[in-house]
Order: structure tokens, then C-alpha cells, then sequence
């Protein structure tokens, strides 16, 4: 265990990108686009695959779908690189089974996302299903779904009861995510959610790595933010989050339908699919895409 550990460590050292699930027009999930996301990330050198809650539109997929996007994302990385899969808002019994069928595909991390309503869950509650889940599959836990001190407490008495939870990502992005990194760092991988300064944020605490989105399109820029942080050139990556990673983020936060409308046409402006997503959900318009064409050609992201 110690060896697959260290094994996943070593692949969420520097950019992680996952994969923003894409559509057809018709709202059916592009299985031939999310193939070619995948040799994209591989080719780019990122050391694993990655489905989310949020970015992977989770939130819009029936549990069949679920399932399926777990068989063809391992399927189609074919051991080349180590996957992780996630469910959405599943109680212990349809994780459990839902963690059973990804060992049965191969896959090899599981981000077991719990139901959170009216915030029915304990810091013991949390801890008993990361638990029971952990017996089936290793996992990488999220940072977010029980905040603040409990969310804590909840991934140090699970670290403290298995030795089968791998990795944390963090979605706090707050102050209270270096707390986390410091309790958790010496048992299990850090690294951070969204932005590279998120990952400024908990890197002397520990971290080991960042979710990336610039690197689903344009990982040379991500690996230039990680080289100049490994070598020291703390200049050439606070340049690099000034002038490329904020401006982006604030630019595609302004859009009509947010941030990931804008992810969505940025796929598609390289190549990835289609802009479009399922029903309630904006798409840009010709005209919005091509003014975020524009200022994403400015910043050199096109």
C-alpha cells in the first residue's frame, strides 16, 4: 500500500486537469471527444485522469450515465496513466456498489462524493462512509462537502482508521485549506482545486500539486507555472497567475452563464467538441464566443 501510495503522490505532484464533459447537440455525452480530452492529457505529459463532481457535469447525469462515463474513461486510458472517478450525491449503500463497479472496470481512485442536504451530516457521520467506502476501493477525498474544523476532524479520524485514503483535493480555497494541509500532508497527497493561486495558497504547508484548468487546453502553460516553482523562479509563476490565470478566471466569471459556459467554448475553440451543455444550462452565442476569442488571444490562450 505504501508503494501505490507514494505511486499517486508522484501523480498529483504539479497540473492536474480533469475533463469537462462534453455534448452533442442533441444533449447525448460525446464519448469520442472525452477519448480524444483523454490522449490530449496524456500526450501533455499530466500524470493522471480526472472526473469531478462539478466540472464533469455530474450534477446533470442520471446514474446510469455516471456509471458509464467510470467504464469508458477507464477503458479508454487503458492503465496508461492512473484514473480517478466520482459519484454525485449517493448515500453509503449506492457508493458502496458504485465503488464495487469501479473495481471491477480497473479503475484506480475513487472521489466518493456524499449527500449533504440541510447539513444532515457529522463530522462522525462523514468519517463512518469514507470508512466503509475505503474497504472497496482507495479514495481521494474533497475537501468541501463538511467544511471548516468537522470537515477536518472527519479526514483525520478516517486517516486514523484506514490506511486506504490516498489523496485530498481541496475545494475550501480559504484560509481554513492550510489547516487541512498541515493535519493531513505527512498521511496522504494535497492538492489544490481551481486556481493556481489556490495552490499559492496552501503550497508552503505542503501541497503537492494543483487542479489545472488551462492545462485541459494549454498545459505548456501550466507546466511553465510548475517548472518555475520547482526552480525556484518564483517571479516567472507570480507573472504567469497576474497576467494569464486571474485575468482568465475574471473574464470567464463575467460571462453570461458563468465560468463554465466559457470553459465550454474555450473546449471547442481547440478542438474539443461543442460548446454546448444540457438544458437549463446557457450556451454562449456566436457573438460571445467570439469576443471571449478575442480576449483569450490576447492573453495568449488561443
Amino acid at each position: 500500500m505504501k508503494e501505490f501510495n507514494a505511486e499517486m503522490r508522484r501523480a498529483l505532484t504539479g497540473p492536474v486537469a480533469s475533463i469537462p464533459t462534453p455534448f452533442l447537440r442533441d444533449g447525448e455525452i460525446d464519448y469520442p471527444t472525452i477519448g480524444k480530452m483523454i490522449d490530449f492529457q496524456i500526450a501533455a505529459k499530466l500524470k493522471m485522469i480526472f472526473l469531478t463532481p462539478g466540472n464533469s457535469h455530474y450534477n446533470c447525469m442520471n446514474e446510469a450515465e455516471i456509471y458509464e462515463m467510470c467504464r469508458f474513461v477507464t477503458k479508454h486510458t487503458n492503465k496508461r496513466v492512473p484514473v480517478c472517478v466520482c459519484n454525485f450525491s449517493q448515500g453509503t449503500k449506492r457508493t458502496l456498489d458504485f465503488a464495487k463497479f469501479a473495481v471491477e472496470c480497473g479503475t484506480d481512485l475513487l472521489l466518493p462524493y456524499p449527500p449533504n442536504w440541510a447539513n444532515s451530516m457529522t463530522a462522525d457521520t462523514l468519517t463512518d462512509y469514507y470508512v466503509e467506502v475505503a474497504k472497496i476501493i482507495p479514495l481521494m477525498l474533497i475537501f468541501s462537502p463538511l467544511g471548516g474544523n468537522d470537515g477536518i476532524t472527519s479526514m483525520e479520524k478516517a486517516l486514523d482508521r484506514t490506511d486506504n485514503i490516498v489523496a485530498i483535493k481541496d475545494d475550501s480555497c480559504s484560509a481554513i485549506s492550510r489547516k487541512m494541509t498541515i493535519a493531513c500532508r505527512e498521511r496522504c497527497a494535497i492538492f489544490a482545486g481551481g486556481q493556481k493561486q489556490n495552490y499559492l495558497n496552501i503550497r508552503p504547508y505542503g501541497a503537492d500539486g494543483y487542479l489545472s484548468t488551462i492545462a485541459m487546453f494549454k498545459p505548456e502553460i501550466a507546466w511553465k507555472f510548475w517548472n518555475a516553482i520547482t526552480s525556484g523562479k518564483d517571479k516567472t509563476a507570480m507573472d504567469i497567475v497576474e497576467k494569464i490565470d486571474m485575468p482568465m478566471f475574471e473574464c470567464l466569471i463575467g460571462l453570461p452563464g458563468s465560468f463554465d459556459s466559457g470553459i465550454h467554448a474555450v473546449m471547442e475553440m481547440h478542438g474539443f467538441g461543442s460548446r454546448v451543455r444540457r438544458a437549463p444550462y446557457y450556451n454562449l452565442n456566436d457573438q460571445e464566443v467570439e469576443k471571449l476569442r478575442n480576449s483569450f488571444h490576447k492573453m495568449g490562450l488561443i
